[in-house]
């Protein structure tokens, strides 16, 4: 056995997104977007100051996952997340156009309550988010017109058919129809 894989467990591959979320760190709430994803980990892009051994909660929509930042390098950061990753569901999560609640009774109080989202204070997170809003917004418009195409030809393909039916059963029906208004010696020689 080779000597690396004796000590070395291999890495789970990683999922390339770009995935803008809201994290709740030490420091309160801010932008973060996820570059890559395990069902373990992800890779995160942050504005605010991570270190590592710090817990955070990640929030898209109702999807939260809780972890601990394993390495941080700049605005880069490695978290391992303590429940695995459902991230079919996080990616399908749509974005909340608010905050997530905060106060002393949890995170619910009524939706008077919540504030919008702040804008990002620096250019590198807000171009990394701008970006990935500009590819939720393109995924549900491809979405929506891959929908509409196959409907268009579902509609079409039903319209052949029922054209081709006619005209099978029609042919039959339309001989039948002359026959039966020949003279009766026409239509016994058409009989036989």
């Amino acid at each position: 056995m080779p000597l690396a894989t004796q000590y070395f467990k291999a890495r789970e591959a990683r999922r390339q997104v770009l995935i803008a979320c809201r994290m709740k760190s030490a420091t309160g709430w801010g932008d973060v977007c996820i570059h890559n994803i395990s069902s373990r980990g992800m890779m995160i892009a942050s504005d605010a100051a991570l270190f590592p051994g710090a817990y955070i909660e990640i929030r898209r929509g109702q999807q939260t996952v809780i972890g601990r930042v394993v390495w941080q390098r700049e605005r880069f950061s490695g978290v391992r997340t303590q429940d695995a990753i459902d991230i079919d569901a996080l990616l399908r999560e749509p974005r909340l156009q608010q905050a997530p609640l905060q106060g002393s009774g949890g995170d619910r109080r009524r939706d008077a309550d919540r504030q919008p989202l702040p804008k990002p204070a620096n250019d590198r997170i807000a171009i990394e988010i701008d970006a990935a809003r500009r590819i939720e917004r393109s995924q549900a418009i491809s979405s929506r017109l891959q929908f509409s195409a196959l409907c268009l030809f579902g509609l079409v393909a039903a319209i052949a058919i029922a054209m081709q039916v006619a005209q099978m059963l029609g042919n039959p029906a339309q001989r039948l129809d002359a026959a039966l208004s020949m003279d009766k010696p026409e239509a016994a020689a058409l009989v036989n």
